[in-house]
């Protein structure tokens, strides 16, 4: 984002200014995939940031669940707004609505966030952990074999469903003991095809076809041909599909693999129509938005502004003023345009935003995401071209570019990326590249990836990064770290783990813990610690180079960046069924830094820990099938403050059209200097579906805070009231 006014921005005034931008550009909910694992169908929920999964609440019409999250630190670019995905039902599946929104009413901007779920029809599910860091999934209990349908459906082509009848030549009776050991070689096998893991694939579907003919034979024998398909063995391929045919001549399966087999060159003659017909399919979806924010204050001083800590007023003055704080007219465009056939998978995507401030009159434009993707389903590549957000390899920024890879064995692929952040940073020109590698099963559970990547601002080496990041799935935890590491500067940029266990049904655990740069190390941050005495800013490293030598740019960007530490665990566990509760602790830091002369000659002083215990009651079905409740007790503290914060959120579902979600808050705290305040927010949000594709949306918050000040030589601290109300009301239109 442009800066222009001069002046010196001090380490945390940096930090701030790297907040914001990064908070100014996309929506978290980025896609919604299909797959099948074993007999059961996932819903894979895609962000385009790391998250952590927390908990998930259902209601007993099994038609509804929140699932809680937290976004993660990052400098990916994302804007805390609310989005939805839908995804169409097929078979056994019903259609899904996926909402993200604020898990507070009361703070549209906050990191702790939820997704709303909706089922067409009530169906028995589970929720967890994604198998990266960036993805959380939904598990559609023995919905498997529906699973072809929905992606049909939803114009995506997938590894076949479970065929719903043996036929007679394979129907000989079997022990439980062969038919269990070969359900689970076909999930493994599932697994591993859905991981690029052909070989892997293939000898477990090998060890199930050699056991006595049973009822996942038929899939088994599908699958083995497709496996050999995609690892570039076409005439095994072949081979595997004609003995298919052998098997199972009739049904909906065996038109499918004749269609794949007359597309094969090895093969004898096939039918003319046959040899046409492979599967392709087209589709557009999206939506529109438009939404009307509006706000009011009214403070006994002067206008104030939230501090970070929720939403609490600074106070500065006895002057008495009433502002209109918001008034801003925002409209959204989500257009996804994707075609699949046998051998290729091809996407459009664009996502923009017009910001209409009528209190500034001015307008601004977010686009968000423009790119083509293109994916090889039977040579293992893809390339993806246009603005985008990072996806690893060791990319910070949200970019205008180009990211290709190339699976060059089973287990692995290589990637390159080429291009340029999308937020100005004053007249600077940044640019970067670099390569990774993917390995999908560096041992059994175990995938990750390694990466190097340059950065170039000005002529100058911005960031020279390698780093890595590793994964863990496996039953019912998942695991992901992540280390960065900056060969010019010579200091880790980030180094960070976080884990969910499902440890029985009813309990689950989650832990992170976090450490990095604040904001990332880079030469561009010397540009926002410059010497208050220059008559004129630099805008660019080379005016900063006519006077400094690069190697004391450097070290006054290590010497003035700090590192923050975040350490966060937490855990729910059912009581019985309409009650869980759940419990939280987190400690954040930011490390000291140390003077540097003429930029910080004082130095600036560590944060010491600022801690949070919180407990929550959480209620589902009190006096409804879709009703929920979170009644939430936190104590927070640290070195100059403590405070208690009382919550309560709802949710209900009227019928199928209204879905309303009351709130209240209550926070009081007080400071080691003699000053408190006390804060009240209550808060609306409703939604009302006119039909499954327009649903109407508005939300209320009424907060009122009293504060006392400090004592004062003269006499206790001056005591002041204000008021601020916001809303929000708009339509949304899917397609």
């Amino acid at each position: 984002m442009p800066i222009t006014r001069n002046f010196l921005l001090t380490p945390l005034a940096a930090c701030v200014c790297a907040g914001f931008v990064a908070s100014a550009q996309a929506q978290v909910l980025d896609e919604v995939e299909l797959r099948q694992e074993g007999g059961n169908a996932i819903v894979q929920i895609r962000m385009v940031t790391p998250v952590q999964y927390s908990r998930a609440i259902a209601a007993r019409a099994s038609d509804v669940v929140q699932v809680f999250y937290t976004v993660l630190p990052t400098r990916t670019p994302i804007e805390l707004e609310s989005s939805e995905r839908r995804v169409k039902g097929g078979g056994n599946i019903p259609g899904i609505i996926i909402r993200d929104e604020s898990a507070i009413n009361t703070s549209q901007t906050s990191a702790s966030r939820k997704l709303v779920v909706r089922f067409a029809s009530p169906v028995r599910f589970k929720t967890r952990a994604g198998r990266n860091n960036s993805s959380i999934e939904l598990v559609l209990e023995g919905l498997g074999e529906s699973v072809k349908a929905a992606q049909q459906a939803n114009s995506k082509i997938a590894p076949p469903a479970p065929a719903a009848v043996v036929p007679a030549a394979t129907a000989t009776p079997v022990s439980n003991d062969t038919e269990a050991s070969a359900q689970a070689l076909l999930a493994t096998a599932q697994s591993a095809f859905d991981g690029g893991d052909y070989a892997g694939a293939t000898e477990s579907l090998n060890q199930l076809l050699n056991l006595p003919p049973n009822a996942s034979s038929r899939k088994a024998q599908e699958l083995a041909g497709l496996a050999r398909l995609n690892a570039g063995d076409k005439a095994r391929a072949a081979s595997e599909f004609e003995l298919f045919l052998k098997l199972y001549p009739t049904g909906e399966d065996s038109d499918r693999v004749r269609q794949l087999l007359a597309s094969l060159p090895s093969i004898g003659p096939a039918a003319p129509e046959q040899a046409k017909t492979a599967a392709a399919t087209s589709t557009t979806s999206g939506s529109v938005s438009m939404f009307y924010y509006g706000g009011k204050s009214n403070t006994r001083t002067q206008e104030f502004q939230d501090s970070p800590l929720s939403g609490l007023p600074v106070l500065q003055s006895d002057t008495n003023l009433s502002n209109t704080d918001q008034k801003q007219l925002q409209t959204a465009v989500d257009l996804n345009w994707r075609y699949r056939d046998a051998e290729k998978d091809m996407r459009f995507v664009v996502r923009d935003s017009l910001t209409r401030d009528y209190l500034k009159t001015s307008d601004k434009e977010r686009l968000s995401a423009l790119y083509f993707d293109y994916r090889s389903l039977t040579r293992g590549a893809n390339v993806r071209v246009g603005r985008q957000s990072p996806n690893g390899g060791g990319v910070m920024y949200r970019f205008d570019g180009v990211q290709a890879g190339y699976t060059f064995a089973p287990k692995w692929k290589v990637n390159a990326v080429i291009g340029k952040p999308t937020d100005d940073l004053l007249d600077t020109r940044r640019t970067f590249y670099g390569m990774s590698v993917d390995a999908e099963a560096l041992a059994k559970d175990l995938s990750g990836s390694a990466y190097v990547i340059e950065q170039v601002i000005d002529g100058e080496t911005d960031r020279r990064g390698v780093g890595a990041d590793l994964r863990y799935f496996r039953n019912g935890i998942s695991a992901s770290g992540q280390f960065d590491y900056d060969q010019i500067l010579k200091a880790v940029n980030i180094a960070a783990v976080q884990a969910n266990w499902q440890v029985t049904e009813a309990t689950a655990v989650n832990a992170m813990l976090d450490r990095r740069t604040t904001p990332m190390l880079s030469l561009g941050n010397v540009l926002f610690f410059q010497d208050p005495n220059l008559l004129v800013q630099a805008k660019r490293i080379q005016e900063l180079l006519a006077t400094t030598p690069i190697e004391t740019l450097r070290e006054q960007v290590k010497g003035l960046t700090a590192y923050q530490n975040q350490f966060r665990i937490g855990g729910t566990t059912t009581l019985s069924p309409n009650w869980q509760t759940g419990a939280d602790f987190s400690l954040t830091s930011v490390d000291e830094i140390k003077p540097v002369a003429v930029l910080l000659p004082a130095g600036q002083a560590a944060t010491g820990n600022l801690w949070g215990v919180s407990a929550q009651m959480i209620g589902t079905n009190l006096y409804s099938v879709r009703d929920t409740h979170v009644f939430n007790v936190s104590l927070l503290g640290g070195p100059l403050y403590h405070g208690t914060l009382l919550s309560y959120n709802n949710l209900t579902s009227l019928g199928e059209q209204w879905q309303v979600e009351p709130s209240l808050k209550y926070y009081t705290q007080s400071g080691s200097a003699g000053d408190s305040s006390d804060v009240w927010t209550v808060g609306l949000r409703a939604i009302f579906r006119i039909r499954s594709q327009v649903s109407l949306e508005s939300e209320l918050t009424y907060e009122r805070s009293d504060a006392t000040g400090a004592p004062t030589t003269t006499g206790p601290g001056a005591t002041t009231a204000s008021s601020r109300m916001n809303y929000y009301l708009g339509a949304r239109i899917d397609f």
